[in-house]
């Protein structure tokens, strides 16, 4: 036993002893030409080594900024790799004898350039290969007698076909661009990269290792794992792999930087899964499962988590995209996807199916709802929904067929002062056209019904028939309704009170989005409200500011009006709501409303006859103010008279003195009343359309020449 120990340190001794000759003696930068050479026969490329240093362990030489050469076909002024250091592991006993191994590469922080051509040959399809041979001279001619039997070529060598291997070929923290010239794809940056190649030849399989690790809370990694190879040259996407793509933890928005997505911008959420992929000639298949935690759409919360369970097959030669499993869980709601996605033209081609089966729709409601589609963000949505669907065609506007039907809907929320029900809806999808039937939509004691038809719904200008009736609806329901589907233009009013409505959506629209439908709009709506609040305005002392009333700087603006009743006729042409008759009493008197809103940009275009009430008129002044001041007359009821105009939007009104009305009232001598707001707004229009004024009113000589003098214009001899 002494005497083996002994041998054993003798041994030992001699190995460190030749090791220490070694580094003493070993200069490895004399050996900088032969490792380039090395690799340059190894690659196939061109290859530039720095300054070169020994490392013990492992045995290794590291090398200063590496570069590997572009091939000349791809025509890049960069090169194909190029990094501030690569470690080179070399095999030990062929070293003592003087002689260079190269058994493995390791790149620190590497920029790599990946440029797949127009022809749809990839960059690195050429490392490895051998240069042809230059042909042999032909020899000069010889006798006929003397010429030999042809002898067949010699079979490529194994040696060459091997001459391309390493132990182990590794990544860290790269960086890696991709230009695609054949689908003119700008160029892309990937970061912080971590791939390891072991076993590494063009022609036997390989072991893949490949992670991502972004930025951001906790231990966020993309990771691939598998065998691949034998590499194929001629076509990459070919070469066959097996293994699998896991997710851990990884938060979306830093997904989105890193592969700089358009189609996850304003999504979030935390994505994990496990999916098994194989790769062979040309067919990716992938099975799996992903899991999508604390999702948010456009900053607003889905409140469930969404997963999907999937069987996906792609002939990445065609581009085309094959369902066979398509399972999605939102929440607990359940829906089945299968057929084919098409990616080769422009735009992508679908030949799906969609099916849901009594699925609660809450989850559904929800997503739509973040997405900013059909409901508005706060809403709760309950109800059943099932659905048979196929769709076929360009993606953007897909040709649907199969129904859609819902039950028990009802939709309640904080803002939505009683639930809004939908007890049935069918509707049937056709390639030409999208219909219900009439189903009735139903808050408190108000009950509207509904009928809605699209037809050419994939053309450019899909055309819309909708209908919307409800006799004698209450100011309240119609409010919840409106707040349940996401109008925001009502969110001003409340109150009491009536409305009949009558709606007819009709014609060819742009897009069926909700502008486009106002723009279609056409039908009437009678109105008989009390006790309403106008919330984003105060009338009342903005009417008092135009006449230049002290009250007006004594009071607040309180923000709001309370409108006592209102009454009139709004009639809808194309979009553009327009009255002659409205009429409300206010804490300051009585105001005549006639002019225009369009309902699609939301703009207002009226003009007003503020009459203010006998007491308020004695509080600012009396009507003696009305002699001297431009902004308001005073009436033969002792009270003062207010022409307004009010522009801006339903969100900011603004009201401002009609100076041309108080020109026109002075002209005729025509001053309405608080009974009769509207009654010199009748009359002057009278006269501009040559109709005769109410019996019992001063009628003026020329009136119209008088009037249109006032826009500078004559009449015509």
């Amino acid at each position: 036993m002494r005497k083996i120990a002994i041998v054993v340190g003798i041994v030992v001794a001699v190995i460190v002893i030749a090791v220490g000759i070694l580094f003493a003696t070993f200069n490895p930068n004399d050996y900088r030409g032969t490792i380039q050479t090395k690799l340059e026969e190894q690659l196939n490329r061109k290859v530039s080594l720095g300054n070169m240093s020994l490392g013990l362990f492992p045995l290794r030489f590291k090398v200063a900024d590496l570069s590997i050469a572009e091939d000349p076909r791809f025509n890049s002024k960069s090169p194909f790799i190029q990094t501030q250091e690569l470690s080179v592991s070399v095999k030990l006993l062929p070293l003592l004898s003087k002689s260079v191994e190269v058994d493995s590469l390791s790149l620190e922080r590497p920029r790599v350039e990946l440029i797949k051509n127009a022809q749809g040959v990839w960059n690195f399809a050429s490392l490895g290969e051998k240069a042809p041979a230059a042909a042999a001279p032909a020899p000069s001619a010889a006798p006929k007698a003397s010429a030999a039997p042809a002898t067949p070529a010699a079979p490529p060598s194994s040696s060459n076909e091997q001459a391309f291997s390493l132990g182990e070929l590794a990544i860290n923290d790269g960086q890696v661009a991709i230009t695609d010239l054949k689908d003119r794809r700008p160029r892309t940056v990937y970061d912080h990269i971590d791939v390891k190649l072991t076993d590494f030849a063009p022609t036997t399989p390989f072991t893949v290792e490949a992670s991502v690790h972004l930025p951001g809370p906790g231990n966020q990694e993309v990771g691939l794992k598998g065998k691949g190879g034998p590499l194929s040259h001629e076509n990459p996407a070919a070469t066959p792999f097996k293994g699998t793509l896991d997710l851990k933890n990884v938060d979306i928005a830093g997904l989105q930087k890193f592969l700089q997505s358009p189609a996850l911008v304003n999504t979030e959420g935390v994505l994990s899964g496990h999916t098994d992929i194989a790769s062979e000639n040309g067919k990716l298949s992938a099975n799996g499962q992903m899991n999508l935690e604390k999702p948010k759409l456009h900053g607003i919360e889905v409140g469930y988590p969404i997963n999907a369970d999937y069987n996906v097959s792609d002939d990445v030669s065609s581009d085309l995209l094959r369902i066979d499993k398509g399972a999605i869980k939102l929440g607990q709601t359940p829906f089945f996807v299968t057929g084919t996605v098409n990616h080769k033209p422009t735009p992508v081609q679908l030949d799906v199916n969609l099916k849901a089966s009594d699925v609660s729709i809450a989850e559904l409601a929800r997503l739509a709802a973040a997405a900013g589609i059909a409901f508005a963000p706060g809403v709760t949505v309950n109800g059943k929904i099932s659905a048979d669907i196929k769709a076929q065609g360009s993606a953007d506007k897909p040709a649907l067929n199969g129904t859609l039907t819902g039950r028990d809907i009802q939709m309640s929320g904080k803002e939505i002062a009683k639930p809004v029900e939908v007890k049935t809806l069918n509707v049937t999808l056709t390639p030409t056209e999208i219909h219900s039937d009439t189903f009735n939509v139903t808050s408190g004691g108000t009950t509207a019904a509904v009928q809605f038809l699209v037809k050419q719904y994939t053309s450019n200008s899909p055309v819309v028939d909708a209908t919307v009736r409800a006799p004698q609806a209450a100011l309240p329901d119609l409010l919840a309704m409106a707040k349940a589907y996401g109008v925001t233009s009502l969110d001003k009013v409340n109150g009491q009170g009536t409305l009949s409505v009558d709606l007819h959506a009709a014609g060819p629209v742009r897009s069926l989005s909700s502008n486009e439908m106002m723009r279609a709009l056409n039908g009437t709506i009678n109105v008989n409200f009390n006790n309403v609040r106008y919330s984003g305005v105060d009338i009342p002392h903005q009417l008092l500011s135009i006449i230049g009333s002290g009250k007006a700087s004594q009071q607040k603006d309180q923000g709001y009006t309370n409108i006592q009743k209102m009454t009139g006729a709004i009639v809808i042409k194309n979009g553009i709501a327009q009255t002659n008759n409205l009429q409300a009493t206010l804490d300051i008197g009585n105001v005549g409303a006639t002019g225009t809103a369009d309902l699609a940009s939301q703009t207002l275009n009226l003009q007003l006859n503020a009459v203010l009430s006998k007491a308020f008129t004695q509080e600012v002044g009396g009507t003696g103010v009305g002699g001297y001041m431009s902004t308001a007359l005073a009436n033969n009821q002792g009270e003062l008279v207010v022409p307004a105009t009010v522009t801006g939007t339903f969100q900011n009104p603004k009201v401002m003195p009609d100076v041309q009305k108080m020109a026109q009232m002075k002209l005729k001598g025509l001053i309405p009343t608080g009974d009769n707001p509207l009654g010199a707004a009748s009359s002057i229009l009278g006269g501009l359309t040559g109709k005769k004024g109410q019996p019992g009113q001063q009628q003026q000589p020329n009136p119209v020449n008088q009037v249109l003098g006032l826009f500078g214009t004559k009449k015509k001899q």
